[in-house]
């Protein structure tokens, strides 16, 4: 009779699995007289060394009690009950949990008798240090930023969060890549219909590899054919800290520098940390630009389409005659030049993400200078239209999310060709089709837009203006629908 090796701890399988990688060491490990061998099961490269050293070859050969077990079971519940050199250490029963467990960096001590195993915890990979956040830079405040380990983004925003009611449960996503998931919540606030959602969509992932974060995104979204984002992300340990506060939950996934806040409102991805860290005047008035700009990256070039196309006379004359003026000797029309400076704006912008960093800004300088100067005494657009799409061009940028950024970009592509077709008119029905849009966004039982399609007063004291930190008195229901209280000992109305 055959048994079958396969899914049992067994170093004969192991070794017969592993034949033909360099890396996996499976080692014989004879202890005392009574000849009992362990095996040892490790990656080179994924293990310190010499903590492997110190905490496992040094107590299995040279600890008196060892030579006397008589049998592997004894030897184990020694190891087990103290007599491991290392505060990390468990017994394992499961196949795939063992390599699991060795391929991330663990070692393994395999006992073929008992088919069980003795885990140490003594990973050591190379990593970047911990940096300043490179999109999300602020005067005052913390200048950490999370890194591509995810036990070390973790530890972030433990050190932050000292409460005993912060959960980290760790998911597996990936049938080939098994990459790790932390989700991240404050028990006693979050909502567990949230929680429990957010993780049945995680376990419900069915795919070999996690390469890249859009990976995760297309799976945890609601509204899988919005251009806008509807999960926010962010490098910071203490953005990540306050939404938690507030009932959200957070993903940290390995490998990926930054963290997913769910459930994610427009008004989120328009703050930025600066306006906690400055006084709530300066806050409220930097808010407020980029809500204008925003409106004028969207609106101002199908604007000007409709206007000089359909509409001059809506322009005051002297505007207007000076448009024309500057139109003259240019053979296109409105229309066509903005559509083709916008798409040239965004080569310009993709050619310096693609290019090295400092061929990349002498090209944008190149690009947007030279080639510009030359379109305009060329003849072929006019100055006016240059003008018109690169102050939309600039105040796209002031966005604090890049994701909302192209969202927007795209959007405004949309009412320029709409203001094309149909004018005023054209882009009116614009208007109200990205409000439609918008308004319907639903994003895990919680509106998209709100607190502007709300009538909670709590919720309107952080979004075009920030009002002092003692208005923050309670958190939105819809957030965290059991725990209101956040400052101050208030009731609940």
């Amino acid at each position: 009779m055959v048994i079958d090796m396969e899914n049992r701890i067994n170093s004969a399988w192991l070794t017969k699995l592993f034949t033909k990688s360099g890396d996996v060491v499976i080692r014989p490990i004879k202890i005392n007289q009574n000849n009992i061998t362990v095996y040892l099961f490790c990656v080179d490269g994924l293990i310190n060394q010499a903590l492997f050293d110190d905490a496992v070859f040094r107590s299995l050969k040279f600890d008196p009690y060892l030579a006397n077990c008589v049998t592997e079971r004894d030897m184990m519940d020694y190891l087990l009950e103290g007599g491991a050199y290392h505060v990390f250490t468990k017994e394992e029963t499961d196949y795939q949990l063992l390599l699991k467990y060795v391929l991330s960096g663990m070692v393994a001590l395999i006992f073929d008798s008992e088919e069980k195993a003795i885990i140490y915890d003594i990973r050591m990979f190379e990593k970047r240090s911990i940096q300043e956040p490179s999109e999300e830079n602020v005067m005052k405040g913390s200048k950490e930023s999370f890194i591509e380990v995810m036990r070390m983004n973790t530890a972030l925003i433990r050190r932050r969060i000292r409460s005993e009611y912060l959960v980290i449960e760790t998911l597996s996503v990936g049938r080939i890549s098994k990459t790790d998931i932390a989700l991240l919540y404050i028990s006693n606030i979050a909502d567990f219909v949230t929680v429990n959602k957010i993780r049945e969509r995680i376990n419900s992932i069915d795919i070999d590899n996690i390469s890249t974060p859009a990976f995760i995104e297309e799976f945890l979204v609601e509204n899988k054919h919005s251009i806008f984002p509807q999960i926010m992300y962010t490098q910071r340990p203490d953005r990540v800290s306050a939404n938690l506060s507030d009932g959200r939950v957070a993903l940290v996934v390995d490998g990926i520098p930054f963290a997913y806040i769910l459930p994610c409102q427009l008004p989120m991805l328009m703050q930025s940390p600066d306006d906690y860290a400055n006084h709530f005047l300066v806050g409220s008035s930097l808010r407020i630009i980029r809500y204008l700009s925003m409106i004028v990256t969207l609106f101002l070039p199908a604007f000007y389409i409709a206007a000089t196309t359909y509409q001059s006379q809506m322009l005051p004359v002297q505007l207007a005659l000076s448009t024309q003026a500057a139109k003259q000797n240019v053979p296109f029309s409105s229309a066509s030049e903005v559509l083709g400076l916008l798409i040239s704006f965004e080569i310009l912008i993709e050619a310096g993400l693609r290019l090295p960093k400092a061929v990349g800004t002498a090209m944008s300088i190149l690009g947007g200078l030279v080639v510009g100067q030359s379109a305009v005494a060329a003849n072929l657009v006019s100055p006016a239209v240059v003008v018109i799409v690169s102050l939309a061009g600039i105040s796209g940028f002031i966005m604090p999310n890049q994701d909302l950024s192209s969202g927007i970009r795209l959007s405004r592509f949309i009412l320029a060709i709409l203001a094309a077709l149909g004018g005023f008119f054209g882009l009116a029905i614009g208007l109200i089709l990205l409000i439609t849009h918008l308004c319907s966004l639903n994003n895990y039982n919680t509106a998209y837009i709100s607190p502007f399609v709300d009538v909670e007063e709590r919720n309107v004291k952080d979004t075009l203006f920030r009002f002092p930190i003692k208005h923050f008195k309670k958190r939105p229901k819809d957030i965290a629908p059991y725990n209101h209280i956040k400052q101050g000992n208030i009731k609940d109305g």
